[in-house]
């Protein structure tokens, strides 16, 4: 199966070059698989994605493959890299300021695991990615608000790597949802909340 580049890369590199940062919250229409930069091509089911028309990408940060769609809310925030030394000195600041907004939504026990994930308890909600160059930090995250969870076994086997705190789980027992966990949906609120927390990273 052909696997492009991530669309989304390219479009958010331009913008930056344009305008300087910004931060860009979007929710997929469509069901697609994206795996990161030095993530194994067999984390994501390839035979089946081809036979049902779901597109499969590689995107320039790194992180594990995901299935993105309806239901999900895309974060993608572009910083000025020479603010900050080092890459890593990014992504957990960027999870921090979305666990804020999180918690600003009334939901308690939010927090960062392992490197740039957001957990409720022991359950991930937000996965991440980080590109940078010279000129600017791309952050890239999936949040789950409430999508259709069960598409993530079925597209994704078991991850070839996995944080700590994943403690061999399924997919399914591993990862919840804002409205499983309590929030109402509300997506215009959600998106407000996060942009004024990521604006001032």
């Amino acid at each position: 199966m052909d696997i492009k580049p991530l669309p989304y890369d390219a479009t958010a590199l331009e913008r930056f070059d344009r305008e300087g940062p910004f931060v860009w919250l979007w929710e997929p229409a469509a069901i697609e698989c994206v795996l990161g930069a030095g993530t194994p091509a067999n984390d994501i089911d390839l035979a089946l994605c081809a036979a049902s028309g779901v597109p499969v990408y590689r995107r320039k940060g790194g992180g594990g493959a995901v299935v993105l769609g309806p239901g999900d809310l895309i974060i993608t925030a572009a910083y000025d890299a020479t603010r900050k030394t080092f890459a890593s000195q990014w992504i957990n600041p960027i999870a921090e300021a979305i666990v804020r907004a999180v918690q600003r939504l009334g939901i308690a026990g939010a927090h960062v695991r392992g490197l740039g994930d957001v957990a409720i308890g022991e359950r991930k909600i937000l996965g991440s990615s980080l590109y940078a160059n010279r000129k600017v930090a791309l952050f890239q995250g999936s949040l789950l608000v409430d999508p259709d969870l069960s598409l993530i076994p079925i597209y994704l086997p078991h991850p070839s790597k996995e944080p700590d705190y994943r403690r061999g789980r399924d997919h399914l027992n591993f990862v919840t949802s804002l409205v499983e966990q309590g929030y109402d949906g509300d997506m215009e609120w959600l998106k407000r909340t996060l942009a004024e927390e990521l604006t001032q990273v």
